[in-house]
């Protein structure tokens, strides 16, 4: 898993679509810790959890590493 989300981070880097001052690693780290962080909360306070996890996502996405839905 850690390995597909620095490729796919990279890739994004690669393509110009990201511009960021850390390495894809640590990109892909803060990405996973971010959805790992929504889960765990849904999975012990489910009352907390007001939207669907994709929108959160998708704004962990653009919050963290500037990737719009658009660019799926």
């Amino acid at each position: 898993m850690a390995e597909r989300s620095v490729a796919a981070v990279q890739r994004c880097i690669d393509a110009g679509l990201l511009a960021v001052d850390d390495d894809a690693e640590v990109i892909a780290l803060d990405l996973r810790a971010a959805v790992h962080g929504a889960v765990s909360l849904r999975l012990n306070e489910p009352g907390v959890a007001g939207l669907s996890i994709e929108r959160q996502v998708d704004r962990f996405r653009a919050k963290l590493v500037g990737v719009g839905r658009d660019l799926k």
